[in-house]
This record gives C-alpha cells, sequence and structure tokens, in this order.
C-alpha cells in the first residue's frame, strides 16, 4: 500500500518567521500569494499600472527589509495591506494627485481588462462609452471624497476587506471603518443624484 505525505501549505505567519531566519524562498511564496490582490488594492487605489507595479514592488522590498519588525500580534495579510497602503498614500501626497481615473482604469468586469482590451474586443460601443461615463462620474466623485472617507470606502466596499480587516490597516476601530463608509456613501449619493 502506498501513502503518500500530505504537505501542507506553510501559514502566511510561518512564511515571515522563515523570511526572519534568512530563508529568502519565503519572500517568493509570499509574493506568489499576494502579488495579483495587492497589485489590485494598489492599482485601485494609484490608477496608474506603471506606478502601481513599482508600489507592488516596493511593498514586498519593505517585507523583506522589515521582516524583523512583524508582530505575531497581527495577520501577515494586515501588515502587508498596511505596508502598500502607506507606500499608495505616501506616492498620492507626492505627486498631489487630483484624479482618481485613468485610461486604464478597470470597468468593472470579471476579467478586470483594462479600457483598451474592451475596445479591442466586439463589445457595443455605445453600451461602453455609457458605462464608461458614469463609472468616470462615480470615481470622479470617489476622488472628491476627504482622504479618510475615500480609503475606508475603497477597502471596504470595493476590496472587500472586513471592516476589522480595515481598521487594522489604517489603524482605527471598525465603528469608525462603519461611519466612514456610510458617510462617503452618502456623500457620493448626494453628490450623484445632482449629476444623473
Amino acid at each position: 500500500m502506498l501513502t503518500s505525505k500530505i504537505s501542507s501549505q506553510p501559514s502566511d505567519e510561518e512564511l515571515i518567521f522563515s523570511l526572519q531566519k534568512g530563508l529568502d524562498n519565503a519572500l517568493n511564496k509570499l509574493m506568489e500569494r499576494y502579488k495579483k490582490p495587492l497589485f489590485y488594492f494598489i492599482t485601485r487605489y494609484i490608477k496608474d499600472e506603471d506606478i502601481s507595479y513599482d508600489i507592488l514592488q516596493e511593498t514586498f522590498i519593505k517585507v523583506y527589509n522589515r521582516a524583523e519588525t512583524f508582530n505575531v500580534q497581527y495577520k501577515f495579510k494586515t501588515w502587508l495591506y498596511q505596508i502598500a497602503f502607506n507606500l499608495c498614500r505616501d506616492y498620492a501626497r507626492k505627486q498631489k494627485l487630483h484624479s482618481f481615473l485613468s485610461l486604464d482604469a478597470w470597468i468593472g468586469n470579471e476579467n478586470k481588462n483594462s479600457l483598451h482590451d474592451v475596445l479591442m474586443s466586439d463589445e457595443n460601443i455605445e453600451n461602453l462609452v455609457e458605462q464608461r461615463q458614469t463609472l468616470q462620474l462615480v470615481e470622479e466623485q470617489i476622488a472628491k471624497l476627504p482622504h479618510k472617507l475615500k480609503t475606508a470606502l475603497i477597502l471596504f466596499s470595493i476590496e472587500n476587506h472586513s471592516q476589522k480587516e480595515c481598521a487594522k490597516i489604517l489603524s482605527v476601530t471598525p465603528k469608525i471603518i462603519e461611519t466612514r463608509v456610510y458617510r462617503a456613501r452618502k456623500i457620493l449619493l448626494q453628490q450623484l443624484s445632482k449629476n444623473l
């Protein structure tokens, strides 16, 4: 009878501990797990794929360089997203971003194609233009939100993080996240009702 040993996937925390011990391959495994969702998160905040890729790389460099500072009281994912969020915020401050939308912004389809990709397809151009105009209006209004409200809305409503995860990433309480998301949605509904 053949017996096979089931290899369990190491947890994020086990991998970061391995990284602390100098096992660099652990970083590769963490990158494999998180590079795609983290890239989507960064791109939704920055709205520039090239810069988002740079921030993604910088995030993992910081994970590597700061592995020793990881606090076991937190989930690795929370720590990782906090690093990425801080880098996004720093970039936005330096560049004084006023626009939340770029030509390659996601238009909400399941494949996460850029507008360039969709325009090359056979989809109805009139529908795409209407979707694009509505999305642009929504994202313009999101961009006008105060930073704290915008960030909470992106993390909770777009990235689908729980209130608890959002609270940890932003170093606030879940109740504050709930309040900020509520206020952000209320402002958006008021603004959109005037423009739609």
